[in-house]
């Protein structure tokens, strides 16, 4: 898949994800409103839907990964569009490294948080991935489910 597809694919994500923030993402509808007949280009449907599950299974280990490296934050009232840039940045350094780069993938959950999120959020993403990427060795094993205080999916 090309670079393009994968880098708009990845917006894709985030909305899939902001929109179960909210409610059951209903697969049918989703894909609807945004994929059918409307676009010039395919979307890596292969990587959404991994990515889409990878993030929702592992909330816990994300939301544990960015209370450790951003202690100061409240994740349960940080701008939800940090919060999710970095945890598809976490999950494709750690369950997809083989073939998405961990620098490619800190890059652009930055630019995720930057379109999504407010003026401030590039900074805060790139800070909490670049500890979490300096670090990533100390974090192969995925803690418990509920190691974490907060919930997105819930």
């Amino acid at each position: 898949m090309s670079q393009v597809a994968r880098k708009k694919t990845r917006k894709f994500l985030f909305q899939k994800l902001y929109a179960r923030l909210f409610w059951e993402v209903d697969e049918k509808l989703f894909h609807a409103a945004f994929f059918e007949g409307i676009f010039e280009y395919s979307v890596d449907t292969e990587y959404l839907d991994q990515m889409y599950q990878l993030v929702v299974d592992n909330e816990s280990y994300c939301l544990h990964i960015l209370e450790t490296y951003a202690p100061k934050f409240d994740t349960d009232t940080m701008n939800k569009a940090n919060i999710l840039s970095v945890c598809i940045g976490i999950c494709e350094m750690r369950f997809m490294s083989d073939s998405i780069p961990a620098k490619v993938s800190l890059n652009e959950a930055v630019e995720i948080a930057k379109t999504y999120g407010d003026t401030s959020s590039g900074k805060i993403v790139n800070g909490i991935l670049n500890s979490y990427y300096k670090n990533l060795e100390k974090h192969q094993e995925i803690p418990p489910k509920n190691q974490s205080k907060s919930s997105l999916f819930s």
